[in-house]
This record gives C-alpha cells, structure tokens and sequence, in this order.
C-alpha cells in the first residue's frame, strides 16, 4: 500500500511538472465537464419520463433514450480528450502547444472521434444491459469484462490520431502495444486515481466536520463551506484528468518508441502496469 502510495506520489509530481508548463490544458476537462453537466440536465426529464415505458427487456424507450446519452457523452468526452492527448505529446516531444492546437486535433478527427463515440456507447449499454440482468455473479464478470475492455483500448486516442488508425484498427493496435509492452497477464496500473482519492477523502473528513461545526453557527456558515467543498472536489477532478490524459500519452510514447519522455523516471513507466499474481483470466 504505502509502495503504491509513494509511486503514485512520484507519478503526479512528474505529471505536474508537464501541467506547470502547459495549465491550458486544464480547459480541456474544465469545457467537456460543463458540457457533460449541461447535456445530463437536458437529458434528466426524457430519461424519467423513458423510466416509466415498462422495466426490463420491454423498456426499450429507455435503452433508446440511454443510448442517445452514452453517445453524446463519449463524444464530448473522447473529443476533448483528443485536444488533451495532442497538447501532452507536443509538450512531451519538446514542443510548446496551445489550446488552439488540441482543438484543431479534435476537429480534424471528429468522424473517427464520432465512430468511437458509438462504439463505446454501444458497449457501454450492452454490459448495462448484461449486469441488469445478471445476479451477483454476473455483475463481477461484467465488471471484468470492462476492466479488459478498457485495458484493451488504452491506446485508441493516440493511435486514432498520431497513427491516422480507423477506430476499428485503433482498438486492434491498442491491444497489441499493451501486450507487447507489458504483458497480457495484468490487472491494473500506479494511478494518480489513487493519490487524488486520498485527497478526496482527506478533504471530505475536513469538509464533514466543518458542516458540523457551521450548522452549529447557522445557515450564513453553512452555504460558504458547501461552496469550499465543492470547488475544491471539482478542483481535484480537472487536475486528475489533466494530469492521467498526460501520463497516458508518456506510456504511449514509451509504448511505441521504447523511450521514456524525460519528465519521468523509467521505472514508473516500465511498472505502470502490474502482473496478475493468481487466477489468470485469459488473454486481455
């Protein structure tokens, strides 16, 4: 555990030198998350109101609805995280990119930004569709299954834009990238999930106990510290995923060229992914 802790340490110090130089590259989830948020309200009515068409295999309004949603919500995501993926390997490669230029990556794939989009909406709704109906059991195969669907697909942003890959081949040269670089025998990665989950749930225990203590002054105390937290849980989720969309073109440049971009140690790049001790799963 503390091991972990201490790489994940290392990742984001690493990862923050890369952002120090680039902060535009945080519009690029602060844009696609105002978005997403704007795009949820439009779609909180007409999901309720689907909700309501039958349950199960007859709700097919809903599915319907949930589909349209997935689809939009990949493509605003997967767009702005192209610009984010092209801004990190400009700055990686020595370069001094601008929002303009991540922009402009996004623009120039967005018919294979939309074609992903729709192959992961569909995906996405079909393991929905699986667990729903699934016991226990089945909700941890599932749960498997999109954990070797994401690992499998780790590199299709870079590889779609850098590669001039349809979608299609992407997730093919996706796959094959992660197996000849660290194995098909893994089961997760150093996260900077994990050093932003400590200061999440730090922030949460401080953010509790001063709810506590300005219910106890009253409602002039109260809104102030609802808004501290939420700005700063926000915070923490825009600089998360600047710094993960940087890391992850660092393991895809190492990938591909087998060097390791200079704003990080080798060995974090090299044991980003660790091997399954037991129980082994069958190919990724």
């Amino acid at each position: 555990m503390f091991e972990s802790v201490s790489r994940s340490f290392e990742l984001v110090k690493a990862s923050f030198g890369v952002l120090r130089k680039d902060k535009e590259i945080m519009l690029f989830p602060i844009i696609s998350g105002v978005v997403c948020i704007l795009v949820s309200i439009s779609f909180i009515i007409p999901l309720f109101v689907a909700g309501g068409f039958g349950t199960g295999e007859t709700n097919y309004l809903g599915y319907i609805v949930l589909f349209l949603y997935y689809l939009i919500s990949y493509f605003i995501v997967i767009f702005f995280n192209t610009g984010l993926v092209a801004c990190a390997h400009i700055r990686l490669k020595g370069g001094d990119p601008t929002f303009s230029d991540g922009i402009k990556a996004a623009r120039k794939n967005i018919k294979k930004i939309f074609v992903w989009a729709l192959i992961s909406a569909t995906v996405g709704l079909l393991l929905r569709m699986i667990a729903e109906r699934s016991g226990t059991l089945g909700r941890i195969i599932v749960s498997m299954i999109g954990m070797a669907w994401s690992l499998l697909t780790f590199f299709v942003i870079p590889v779609m834009i850098f590669e001039n890959q349809s979608p299609v081949e992407s997730v093919r040269k996706s796959g094959s990238l992660f197996r000849k670089t660290w194995g098909e025998n893994v089961v997760g990665q150093i996260s900077i999930g994990l050093f932003f989950g400590i200061l999440a749930v730090l922030g949460g225990i401080v953010g509790i106990v001063l709810l506590i203590l300005a219910a106890q002054v009253g409602s002039i105390a109260f809104l102030p510290v609802v808004i501290l937290m939420v700005l700063y849980f926000l915070a923490i989720a825009i600089v998360n995923a600047s710094l993960d969309g940087i890391f992850k073109t660092a393991l895809y440049i190492y990938a591909t060229e087998g060097k390791t971009p200079s704003a990080y140690n080798e060995d974090t790049i090299k044991n980003a992914f660790k091997e399954r001790k037991s129980h082994k799963f069958g190919n990724i």
